[in-house]
């Protein structure tokens, strides 16, 4: 009994700062956070694409007159 006691109260010690951090966690991610990054990575394909475009246009966009040397 007495070996007992002492490991119910560091169960409980170790238990209670655990599961406060776990309802923390659970409380600050929204569902809706969830969906915009599955939905943002779910574009990758699509977005190395843009960025691939965008630097591809950099040169045009830093000097404007160059469209019209083409």
């Amino acid at each position: 009994m007495k070996v007992r006691i002492p490991k119910i109260a560091l169960s409980l010690a170790l238990a209670v700062p655990a599961s406060h951090t776990v309802v923390h966690i659970v409380r600050t991610v929204n569902a809706s956070d969830v969906i915009d990054r599955v939905v943002f990575y779910a574009d990758v394909p699509d977005r190395f694409s843009e960025v691939v475009t965008n630097f591809k246009m950099l040169p045009e966009r830093m000097n404007p007159t160059c469209s019209e040397c083409n």
